[in-house]
């Protein structure tokens, strides 16, 4: 196993190895207990025999210019808006072909997407929301939706989306319903 950072889980006691420094601080679930935990050095840093686990916090690549910026969390991707306002005809488009990435090109079957950035987004958005669900359901894979602005959420009720998607408040509870 690659030398890292031990850290411990503070529910089951579980000591996990990061890999990578600069994760330190993140939260992150505990493999074993599904526990959410902040990456963080554990005063016992000695781990023994088969208790070291690796925990998987990997960022993905992007285009520098990308609208979506996308972390795993061990088998779950979660996707987060870089724009607050998604409003002009060429975002929308570029969206929807990073929305479509996430399963054409990257392959992700539980996705996260994370709406805390987001504070308004034209009705072109609506569509595709609609179009990765269904490319996601036809991937057997799952989609939650999170952290949705009080004013965007009332539009996704009047519109019946509340019912379509899974939508969580936050983002740990969104990652928890995919992991468990």
């Amino acid at each position: 196993m690659a030398e890292g950072i031990v850290i411990k889980c503070q529910k089951c006691g579980q000591k996990l190895q990061v890999t990578d420094s600069s994760l330190i601080g993140r939260k992150g679930r505990c493999p074993k207990c599904g526990a959410v935990i902040r990456l963080q050095r554990a005063t016992d840093t000695r781990a023994t025999g088969n208790e070291e686990q690796v925990v998987e916090v990997d960022e993905i690549k992007t285009a520098e210019d990308a609208l979506l910026r996308i972390h795993k969390q061990n088998d779950v991707a979660i996707v987060s808006f870089v724009m607050s306002r998604i409003l002009d005809q060429s975002n929308v488009q570029q969206l929807g072909d990073e929305l479509d990435a996430l399963v054409d090109q990257h392959g992700l079957g539980k996705i996260v997407l994370n709406f805390a950035n987001v504070t308004y987004m034209s009705s072109a958005v609506m569509g595709k929301l609609v179009s990765l669900l269904k490319k996601v359901k036809a991937a057997d894979g799952q989609l939650r939706l999170c952290n949705i602005e009080e004013s965007i959420y009332e539009i996704f009720k009047i519109m019946r989306f509340d019912k379509m998607f899974g939508i969580a408040q936050t983002e740990d509870e969104a990652v928890m319903e995919l992991m468990g």
